[in-house]
């Protein structure tokens, strides 16, 4: 890792809270341009992190660097738990009073506008705000100054299906513009499309901490053979493999790794059947999914 790329650097980071271990050894560095998906079980350590990123908590062992912004701009900003806004001024007010804490200009303010998609109600109170648009107001309030990091914790809390995709959008283009963005999220299905990077806390340690779709993994496909023996899907498991497919037998059939190349294996798969007078009664495709090598990984991590 070259040490420019990532804002933040926690060296063996531990806190305890009584004799209770909410976040043991964690070193992390999350990286500039790259959004990283913060994830684990209720209880596993994500938001002790997030303040100990911030500041707002002092970890019982380890050190917490934060590197100087490279562009004079903010070294990080963060939205954890509920968004701070003043209720009794405008979103307008909310948005120039913050603008004037970090140093940020009028620019700035429009373009989180823009991107948060809140034009329209920048002259109503924030008092009056549904608890989506709160949210949104809070997100545009996180941009301003140019963090080089901006850690967001559970942001697709209380937003509807359009405001997440315009959320996605928003933390996609932060990221392609040099910012680390870190986030925590319980909603494993948002983070998909979206996250570069994985960081998988359980019991307060990183189990797993790399690109996103190593942790996911390839691309998989099921096979079913006809037969209830079970004679029949152990042969043509055997023939894969002679064909050097990765190929393993399973409760329900034959599971094929299919890497970037799906159809030449099915295709592969298809035909050495045919040859062997095989009769199959599936071949699916089955992309992978975060929810289930997350739950994978748990069950691992418990075993």
């Amino acid at each position: 890792m070259v040490e420019n790329d990532t804002p933040v650097v926690l060296d063996t980071v531990s806190k305890r809270f009584g004799s209770t271990a909410a976040v043991q050894s964690v070193s992390w560095a999350p990286l500039r341009g790259q959004v990283t998906a913060l994830v684990g079980l209720n209880g596993a350590g994500k938001s002790t992190l997030m303040r100990i990123v911030t500041g707002l908590i002092r970890p019982t062992e380890g050190t917490v660097t934060v590197r100087p912004s490279r562009d004079g701009g903010r070294a990080l900003s963060a939205m954890i738990e509920a968004p701070a806004l003043f209720n009794g001024l405008t979103v307008r007010r909310n948005l120039e009073m913050h603008r004037i804490l970090t140093g940020a200009d009028a620019a700035e303010v429009a373009r989180a506008v823009e991107l948060a998609q809140i034009g329209d109600v920048l002259k109503r109170r924030a008092g009056t705000l549904s608890q989506g648009y709160r949210q949104r107001v809070a997100m545009a309030q996180s941009l301003l100054g140019s963090p080089d990091l901006l850690l967001l914790d559970e942001p697709t809390n209380a937003l509807d299906p359009e405001a997440i995709v315009q959320l996605r959008t928003m933390i996609r283009t932060v990221a392609d513009e040099g910012t680390a963005v870190v986030v925590s999220s319980h909603q494993l299905r948002e983070l998909e499309g979206t996250a570069d990077a994985l960081a998988l806390l359980h019991g307060g340690r990183i189990l797993y901490d790399g690109p996103f779709d190593s942790f996911v993994g390839p691309p998989t496909l099921r096979v079913r053979v006809a037969g209830s023996d079970g004679a029949e899907t152990a042969r043509l498991t055997a023939l894969l493999r002679e064909k050097q497919i990765d190929a393993a037998q399973t409760d329900d059939g034959i599971r094929a790794v299919a890497d970037l190349a799906a159809d030449s294996i099915a295709q592969q798969i298809f035909s050495t059947a045919v040859k062997a007078d095989i009769e199959l009664i599936e071949l699916t495709h089955l992309a992978p999914t975060l929810e289930e090598a997350f739950h994978v990984a748990i069950a691992g991590a418990r075993s």
